[in-house]
C-alpha cells in the first residue's frame, strides 16, 4: 500500500533541504568574503545593509545565511496548514534578502538552512575563509536572555568558540564607511 503525502504537504517544498541562491557575477573577482546572518528582525536588516556597504569597497563576495529555526515556526503547529506556513515563511526571508542584495552589482550568495546559527556562519565563514562575519545584534526580552545564560546566543558562541573576528550590528542605522579623519 503507497501512502500519500498529508494533504498540507502536497506541492510544498521541503524547508528543511538547504536553499541557495547565487546573484550575478561582477565585474571584478572578489578580493575577499564576507558573511552576514540574516532574519527577520530589523538589526539583521541592518546588519546586511553594513555589509553590502562594506563589501563594495572591499570588493568582497557576500555570503548571507538565514537559518530556519522556531522563529520561522506558525505558532500553532496543530493547523493543516503548518508545513506551508513554515515555506512561507522562509520563502518570505528569501525574497527579502535578496532584494536588498539585488542593489549590489555582484558577487552575493544567499543561503537558507536548517540548524544551529552560528555553526552554519562559522561553516560558511571557514570554508570561504571569510574576513569577518556580520550579524544583527540580540533582539532583546526574554528569549534573548535566555539564549545568553544558557550559552545559545549566535553572538557569545561566534566569539568564544569562533576562529574569525565578529561584528555585531545595533538595531539602529549604521554607516558602513568609516568617519573621516579630523583635521
Amino acid at each position: 500500500m503507497i501512502k500519500k503525502k498529508p494533504p498540507d504537504r502536497e506541492g510544498v517544498r521541503d524547508w528543511r533541504k538547504p536553499v541557495r541562491v547565487d546573484g550575478p557575477a561582477a565585474a571584478t573577482e572578489p578580493v575577499c568574503h564576507l558573511v552576514v546572518g540574516f532574519d527577520r528582525y530589523p538589526a539583521s536588516h541592518q546588519a546586511l545593509s553594513f555589509a553590502m556597504g562594506l563589501a563594495v569597497p572591499l570588493h568582497a563576495y557576500l555570503h548571507v545565511a538565514h537559518v530556519v529555526d522556531l522563529d520561522d515556526f506558525p505558532v500553532e503547529p496543530d493547523r493543516d496548514d503548518w508545513e506551508r506556513r513554515i515555506v512561507e515563511t522562509v520563502e518570505r526571508e528569501r525574497t527579502e534578502a535578496c532584494t536588498m542584495l539585488a542593489a549590489l552589482p555582484g558577487n552575493w550568495s544567499y543561503y537558507s538552512h536548517e540548524g544551529n546559527p552560528a555553526h552554519l556562519l562559522a561553516t560558511i565563514a571557514d570554508a570561504n575563509d571569510a574576513l569577518m562575519i556580520i550579524i544583527g545584534s540580540a533582539r532583546g526580552g526574554l528569549v534573548s536572555v535566555l539564549e545568553r545564560a544558557l550559552g545559545e546566543s549566535v553572538s557569545s558562541h561566534l566569539v568564544h568558540h569562533g576562529r574569525r573576528p565578529v561584528v555585531l550590528v545595533p538595531e539602529t542605522r549604521v554607516d558602513a564607511a568609516p568617519p573621516a579623519a579630523g583635521p
